[in-house]
């Protein structure tokens, strides 16, 4: 017990020291020197021998950073350079962690224009949650759908969401059958905006769908007030 406490401090020590040694660098270069903490995350899965087995724990800390620095971006900026190094490397450490699979879904085909990362790192989410939740294969078939023009394959992923235990398995048939026979149609947008409104788990996702309905729709109510004749 002892040995394992010692080695949690070492971790936290080690991850501390590397945020304030970049700040202290920071103030002494300047502000035009600043990087984001995340360009010290190593670009393979090396540094988990190094993990001693606490790879969740870190992951934890990082997906606290993640969340941090995606509102500072999304309030100002709107530049999330780092936010699938970020996304990705908390799926790695810990695959089973879903609120990661509902970023890389939502945020990064449109807000990180790189609907291909997304796609990835959705397919480890189906690899390791496909029985659990659904969302992940739902959010892959909109990608196909959406990004690639791939109807089969984006019908494939909605077959699979369906498949997960408690998934809404008549609202994801109702909303397949609409991409296929309302394309274009506003109301078919609408309706998969507020279903992913309605079950999103994360306050950051549910105000970016709003903001995005709002500024496409002009509507500034809640999106599950709002009746598809609002538009």
């Amino acid at each position: 017990m002892r040995k394992k406490l010692i080695l949690i401090i070492l971790i936290i020590g080690l991850m501390s020291g590397i945020v304030a040694i970049q700040a202290k660098l920071t103030g002494i270069r300047g502000l035009e020197w600043k990087k984001e903490s995340i360009t010290y995350l190593p670009k393979n899965l090396l540094i988990k021998p190094a993990l001693l087995g606490f790879e969740t724990t870190v992951a934890n800390y990082l997906w606290i950073r993640s969340v941090l620095y995606f509102g500072d971006h999304y309030i100002t900026d709107q530049n999330f350079e780092y936010l699938i190094s970020m996304v990705d490397m908390v799926t790695r450490l810990n695959p089973y962690f879903y609120p990661a699979y509902e970023f890389a879904g939502l945020m990064i085909p449109d807000l990180c224009r790189n609907p291909d990362a997304a796609r990835v790192i959705l397919e480890r989410g189906i690899f390791y949650l496909g029985e659990k939740r659904w969302n992940p294969a739902f959010y892959l078939g909109m990608i196909y759908y959406k990004y690639y023009g791939d109807r089969k394959q984006a019908a494939y992923y909605f077959a699979l969401a369906a498949q997960a235990k408690g998934a809404p398995v008549k609202k994801l048939a109702s909303l397949a059958s609409m991409f296929y026979n309302q394309i274009g149609d506003r109301r078919a947008s609408h309706s998969v905006l507020s279903f992913l409104y309605e079950t999103s788990e994360s306050p950051d996702v549910r105000k970016y769908l709003l903001d995005k309905f709002v500024s496409e729709y002009a509507v500034d109510k809640p999106l599950n007030q709002i009746n598809t004749d609002d538009f």
